[in-house]
């Protein structure tokens, strides 16, 4: 395995986790916050005491950070991987800042991403780059205390999507130093729609908007949201993304598979067991507010550009659209109007059949920035 210098971008629950596992791995990490409005204070902490305390099984570890720091130029150059971990909220005005000192070669990895590659590559298109999404973080994770994190669930597999699409392999073989369990799947829309909070995260949280609000921070969403009637709409919403998926000709896998893939050894178990096993034994506390990133972001963002693919592969998205309203009304807040969508990926102008091409071959005279 190669070691390689890291730049971890966010410096919230996941991008700190991620950046102490990636230096207790042996590779030279670099943290970067990009914003002001939360975390300061850990972030202060992780700068005074040079890194971050990891629990993990019991255990807790002080995993050293080589850079910690706001300035963007020095902590892009000259690393080999940008590993993106802010919420994709942050994606429309990380990309403009960011991409302008990405250099050639790197490998820019996004963790979630919803399609935010696609941003990211339209405003670098003119460098020799390879991108790449997660269907979600390798590690569940929380920051419990300033400057201390905690592990709660490790994937078993970590499925990658890679932009373009014929560097695959290539973009596999680096990031494989840093997670070997990362596998190839078709595209980054691929992982999008394979984004567990698409589903689960939305429905869990509107669905349960009183019982959030009535619990005064005392409610497991993973626990007790999915009963009966709400696997009916789970179901329901699950059909409409693989619609989708068979539209875009890519394998079509329910959620819950997709989640079973990635959390079980044994893929021959059955999945709704899967599912309960994770929401007792790893699942985090919360949410405590309608205004939770489940919504405020998974609507927009995840649902938001579902919605736009449907739209421009024909699929009829019902459910996902009404669940986009809901939020909107229990929030008072246009998600309609924020909403990710090709549109803001810049990739609009392409049909169904030069958006696949799109997606295998990178920048091209169908993009709307060339």
């Amino acid at each position: 395995m190669s070691k390689h210098v890291v730049t971890v971008v966010g410096a919230g629950n996941g991008g700190c986790t991620i950046a102490a596992d990636l230096s207790m791995k042996g590779h030279e990490v670099r943290l970067l916050k990009t914003s002001s409005t939360m975390h300061n204070k850990n972030f202060e902490i992780i700068q005074q005491q040079g890194g971050i305390y990891v629990e993990r099984d019991e255990e807790t570890t002080f995993a050293p950070i080589s850079l910690i720091t706001r300035d963007f130029r020095n902590a892009i150059h000259g690393s080999d991987i940008i590993y993106i971990v802010t919420q994709t909220l942050a994606h429309e005005s990380l990309a403009p800042r960011l991409a302008p000192f990405f250099e050639n070669g790197m490998v820019i990895m996004l963790d979630p991403g919803y399609g935010g590659s696609l941003l990211f590559a339209k405003y670098s298109h003119a460098k020799k780059l390879i991108f790449a999404e997660g269907e979600s973080l390798p590690l569940d994770c929380r920051i419990i205390s300033d400057g201390k994190v905690k592990v709660l669930f490790e994937n078993v597999r970590n499925p990658i999507g890679v932009f373009p699409s014929r560097l695959t392999q290539e973009g596999l073989n680096i990031l494989a130093d840093l997670y070997s369990n990362f596998t190839g799947i078709s595209n980054v829309l691929e992982a999008t729609l394979h984004n567990p909070n698409l589903i689960v995260h939305t429905i869990g949280a509107i669905m349960n908007v009183s019982r959030i609000e009535y619990s005064n921070g005392e409610f497991w969403m993973y626990k007790e949201a999915f009963t009966p009637s709400i696997w009916n709409l789970v179901n329901m919403l699950d059909q409409e993304k693989m619609d989708i998926l068979d539209k875009l000709d890519l394998p079509r896998i329910s959620f819950l598979e997709s989640f079973k893939f990635r959390t079980f050894k044994d893929l021959s178990g059955d999945s709704n067991r899967v599912f309960k096993y994770y929401a007792d034994e790893g699942s985090p506390k919360g949410p405590v507010s309608s205004k939770t990133r489940y919504i405020t972001e998974d609507v927009p963002i995840g649902l938001g550009l579902m919605h736009s693919l449907g739209k421009k592969m024909g699929v009829k998205t019902p459910i996902c659209d009404a669940l986009i309203s809901i939020a909107s009304a229990i929030n008072n807040e246009d998600y309609w109007r924020i909403s990710r969508t090709l549109g803001t990926l810049g990739i609009d102008n392409l049909d169904s059949n030069k958006l696949k091409l799109f997606l295998e071959t990178g920048y091209s005279e169908y993009s709307n920035t060339n």
